[in-house]
């Protein structure tokens, strides 16, 4: 996208501005209202990725002695420090050093750039640099896919880079968005890599995982209203500039309030740990609330519903589900509707759309519209989102009508009775993890037979020393021979057997990762497809909808279960992880509290389990909201 504003004025700016969320650029300019102070959990990232990067600086700077370490920044970032540190980068760079640690870039006027790489690695042979970040989480996956290109870091130029076997790499949109940052700085100042534009990101695994930056991996939308494959760097390039033009706008609009700000607020995941959410929050709760409030509405959904004129949830409430339904089943009914006004009742609709859109006839006939006639049963404003359809566009107007709705969860359309399969032998399972890996796997039997109870209860499999790969290995080793004995007394006694979690992709992506370290991958795979593993997320969503989140603390209230353990959180978990694991005063306290916490969770899931397959059933259509 070419600038539309003038953007002289606006500072440089930094890598993080490409992958930040456009309202809080914006509002980090304007400041609205005073903002949230970072919560534990956000502090405690920030400080654990600065203990990391520091890890491995030292790593590097014991491998590679002729290292040019830049001098550190001084806690007030002076120009004259900030100068001194991009002349002091530049000379290493002209110079040709091998690898440089915690560089400072010459400042891009041009393109309002500054950067300051945690590493940039010398092409082999000549003055030329690629960037390296360092980040305090998994750079690779245990999955098929284009093996990962790793290089180690006594040898970390990408030229040494080989193909890691059974692995590939974790594309992280945000370390991407930065590494790209910091390569259109190199090419500012001509010292970036001739032979393409590769960075890498060095993870937990202490190694230097190389990216593409212009391999089209990500799918973004197009002006066809289709998806399109772009590179990182033309993503890079798009949020760049697209924010620049937000803080150009923002700084005229502090000085002529008539000029107003270039977006508004959108509930997005990030919101969750924005500084600014004490602004944007009394905002989109205000009224009937945003559309951006309701489950899986991002930044597109919300951009094709104010194009039509559908800006909070009632008045997604009110579309038309049937209308909606053919919408986002890909039929176009623009040509319908308008043919409603020069074409007489009794025209056949396969004389409107033509005999080639056999699977739009089908699903128009199946609705009962055969003739122009019954086409007036349509909806024109729902109808209107055949422009830029959206395939859950039905699911949204049940979920705006779910939240907004006098009772808190409701059976979706079709279903009479909820089900959830249920065994003489029950086991509910939940981790807890760090960046660093699983310390935690905790267990909850249900003997519903009576042929099993030695097996009943809690049972918790725990390191509290810090994770290591062999620490992780070795908790999950005794988890996984106790689940499985389990499996085989259950088999031998003839009971039916089904274990439970609540979300089964943070489960699985685990139980996969560590699994192959043991040699455990086949068994880990046959367990995951038995049949036996039920995510009750899956279960949940599939039969009932609430209009909000469904996450466990959301809706095990439903089921009349509560936590024990004060501020039960996933994130208040890693927090107390740090002093678990610390051996100072109140150790044994953190531990408790993660014992109950994980207790709790197994609990929920289980509470849930039996509400599912009782009182849920009571629980009013959403096709009752009509």
């Amino acid at each position: 996208m070419a600038t539309r504003y003038d953007i002289s004025a606006v500072p440089p700016q930094g890598g993080y501005l490409a992958k930040r969320c456009p309202v809080k650029a914006q509002w980090d300019v304007l400041q609205p209202a005073v903002p949230l102070a970072p919560s534990g959990p956000v502090q405690r990232r920030l400080d654990r990725g600065v203990a990391f990067e520091r890890e491995i600086v030292t790593r590097l700077i014991e491998l590679h002695p002729g290292a040019a370490v830049i001098s550190a920044q001084d806690p007030e970032r002076t120009d004259a420090v900030k100068a001194a540190r991009e002349a002091e980068t530049l000379r290493a760079m002209t110079g040709g050093v091998p690898l440089i640690i915690a560089g400072r870039l010459p400042t891009d006027l041009a393109g309002r750039r500054v950067g300051e790489p945690d590493l940039l690695v010398a092409v082999d042979g000549g003055a030329k640099y690629r960037p390296v970040d360092v980040k305090h989480h998994r750079t690779l996956r245990p999955t098929p896919g284009v093996p990962a290109l790793c290089s180690s870091l006594d040898r970390p130029a990408w030229e040494h880079a080989a193909a890691a076997d059974d692995v590939s790499a974790r594309k992280r949109g945000v370390d991407l968005l930065q590494l790209a940052h910091y390569q259109r700085m190199l090419e500012s100042v001509g010292l970036a890599a001739q032979d393409g534009r590769y960075g890498g990101i060095v993870g937990v695994e202490g190694l230097v995982t190389w990216h593409d930056l212009d391999a089209p991996i990500w799918q973004t939308p197009s002006s066809s209203g289709r998806r399109k494959n772009r590179s990182t760097m033309a993503v890079y390039d798009f949020e760049f500039d697209f924010r620049l033009d937000i803080i150009a706008v923002a700084a005229r609009h502090q000085a002529d309030q008539a000029i107003q700000p270039l977006v508004v607020p959108v509930r997005i995941t990030e919101c969750d740990d924005c500084p600014w959410w004490s602004w944007c929050g009394p905002l989109l709760r205000a009224g009937a609330g945003d559309v951006s409030l309701l489950p899986g509405v991002g930044w597109r959904a919300w951009r094709v519903h104010h194009a039509h004129g559908v800006t909070d949830r009632a008045e997604v409430a009110a579309l038309d589900f049937r209308t909606a339904s053919l919408v986002a089943a890909g039929v176009d009914l623009r040509p319908v509707l308008a043919a409603l006004g020069s074409a007489p009742d009794s025209t056949a609709i396969v004389e409107v759309i033509g005999e080639r859109r056999r699977s739009s006839l089908a699903r128009l006939a199946a609705a009962g519209i055969d003739t122009l006639g019954a086409a007036r049963t349509l909806d024109a404003r729902t109808a209107s989102y055949s422009d830029a359809p959206m395939r859950d566009l039905a699911q949204q107007i049940d979920n705006a009508r779910a939240a907004l709705g006098p009772s808190p969860v409701y059976r979706r359309r079709g279903v009479g009775r909820v089900t959830v399969p249920r065994g003489d032998v029950e086991v509910d399972i939940d981790m807890e993890n760090t960046e660093d890996g699983v310390y935690l796997w905790g267990t909850l039997v249900t003997d519903r037979s009576g042929g099993l109870a030695q097996w009943a209860g809690y049972r918790a499999f725990a390191n509290w020393e810090p994770v290591t790969a062999e620490i992780e290995a070795e908790v999950f080793g005794r988890f996984w021979e106790w689940l499985t004995g389990l499996r085989k007394a259950a088999f031998s006694a003839r009971k039916s057997f089904y274990a439970y979690c609540y979300n089964a992709s943070a489960e699985n992506s685990q139980l996969r990762r560590v699994g192959a370290s043991l040699g455990l991958d086949l068994d880990v795979a046959e367990f995951i497809g038995s049949g036996e593993w039920i995510d009750l997320l899956a279960v949940f969503g599939g039969q009932l909808v609430t209009g909000h989140s469904a996450g466990l603390k959301n809706v095990a209230g439903l089921a009349g279960f509560s936590w024990s353990v004060p501020d039960p959180s996933g994130a208040g978990a890693i927090v107390r992880y740090d002093a678990a694991v610390g051996g100072a005063d109140g150790a044994q306290e953190a531990r408790d509290w993660l014992l109950e916490y994980n207790r709790c969770d197994v609990e929920a899931t289980r509470a849930l389990r039996e509400w599912l397959d009782g009182s849920a059933s009571d629980c009013p259509a959403v096709a009752d909201l009509e």
